[in-house]
């Protein structure tokens, strides 16, 4: 059963996607800092004008509390130490036994692409890549590509497993801390993972919290 299976069996169906983007995926409320009346319509009601870096207590506290939040692709845009601050104010957005799920890039699959001259090949990233650069540069400019991002979003830590698991335990806020592999049963596109041949994903509890969703299924 997949994640988002579980969620909704559960009855837990309260889920904020936290730097959303352009992405409206039904079933979710929507974070991010674009200007509320940018937003199609149909899902201005779900959207809220936060900045989850800076948010006070106070704005967390109107939110309310989720049962999931989701970031995809976002936590790669904040510094280690806005990393942190992230993480903690998403551990406020959580309900007592809620759960966060992270998305980011993979540095170990960026590495391999880079050490064995696979970037040109890989249509998924190349397609991105030459938005910046010319098809025919050599890999090292692919993978500062993935690194720094695009001149007017750029990518300010690079993580894998180790280093997201790490950031997440720092934080106090998080425990039954472990990677969601694509083949993993809770796995499913595009609820856990948007970007499958890149992606490193994470799920976590709140706090000590013991939740059957973040568990390995036999």
């Amino acid at each position: 059963m997949t994640l988002k299976d579980r969620l909704l069996e559960q009855g837990k169906t309260n889920w904020l996607d936290v730097g959303c983007g352009g992405n409206f995926e039904d079933g979710f409320f929507y974070l991010d800092t674009f200007p509320k009346e940018s937003i199609t319509l149909g899902y201005r009601e779900r959207y809220f004008d936060v900045d989850i870096l800076n948010a006070s207590d106070e704005t967390l506290q109107r939110l309310g509390t989720f049962d999931l939040v989701r970031m995809q692709h976002a936590l790669e845009h904040f510094s280690y130490e806005e990393g942190q601050q992230v993480l903690l104010n998403c551990a406020k957005l959580l309900s007592p036994d809620g759960i966060i799920l992270i998305t980011v890039p993979d540095l170990k699959v960026h590495v391999r692409k880079y050490l064995n001259g696979e970037y040109k090949a890989w249509e998924g990233f190349k397609w991105w890549a030459t938005k910046r650069i010319p098809e025919q540069s050599p890999d090292s400019f692919y993978f500062s590509v993935f690194a720094h991002s695009m001149s007017y979003e750029s990518h300010k830590w690079c993580y894998d497993y180790e280093g997201l698991h790490f950031q997440l335990e720092h934080t106090k806020s998080y425990s039954n801390i472990r990677r969601l592999p694509v083949d993993d049963p809770l796995s499913s596109y595009p609820f856990t993972h948007n970007r499958p041949d890149e992606d490193l994903c994470v799920i976590a509890s709140k706090n000590a919290a013991e939740s059957t969703l973040c568990a390995h299924e036999s």
